[in-house]
């Protein structure tokens, strides 16, 4: 099995042609210049067909509570109490007033939850298009490897049948080939008889 790295993985078809999971796919690889199995790609293809892609970090919001204690005054965020009567946690700062509206003093703050992103219909059929064409295209590399290779057998067969047998070269004539009887001084002198 071959050892691919994100450009010879996306020239052969095994990645998404949507950027944003192209990314995850890259980041789950460790970078660009990675090189992992063919199959590592197709898997993580398929995985985020089936599965999806992380999305977006899910928030919650903090409110900015002030609390004293003696001469201390002490700043924190606290999430939004559970209590569904209770709109802010006791002690939140507000901004705002005379004249301007008070609002709290707030900060979004990720969960360490991720949404899932499923593939959209039209980004489906664009996956769907782009593995067509990429069957067919194997397809027709196949078909033109095999044609080549019917050719390349047919023209060397008759190659082989008008090629001399090793040995042999010299038979039609009686005379031993050219070359390898020296100069001529021996049995095979000009205008004399050669005995087979």
């Amino acid at each position: 099995m071959a050892a691919l790295d994100f450009g010879m993985a996306k020239a052969r078809g095994l990645l998404p042609p949507i950027a944003e999971f192209e990314a995850e796919i890259v980041k789950r690889a460790g970078g660009k210049n990675i090189f992992k199995s063919e199959d590592w790609w197709s898997n993580q293809y398929n995985t985020l067909i089936k599965e999806g892609m992380p999305g977006k970090e899910k928030t919650r919001t903090e409110y900015l509570t002030r609390t004293s204690v003696g001469p201390f005054i002490t700043e924190k965020y606290m999430p939004k109490p559970s209590n569904i009567m209770q709109t802010y946690p006791h002690g939140t700062v507000f901004t705002g007033g005379y004249g301007t509206p008070r609002r709290p003093v707030t900060r979004q703050v990720g969960t360490g939850e991720f949404e899932q992103r499923n593939m959209s219909q039209a980004e489906l059929d664009k996956t769907v298009a782009q593995l067509k064409r990429q069957t067919e295209r194997i397809k027709s590399e196949g078909a033109k490897e095999r044609a080549s290779r019917k050719r390349l057998t047919r023209g060397t067969g008759g190659l082989l049948a008008k090629a001399p047998i090793p040995g042999t070269e010299g038979m039609a004539t009686g005379l031993p080939v050219l070359g390898e009887g020296g100069l001529g001084i021996g049995s095979t002198m000009l205008g004399q008889r050669q005995k087979l």
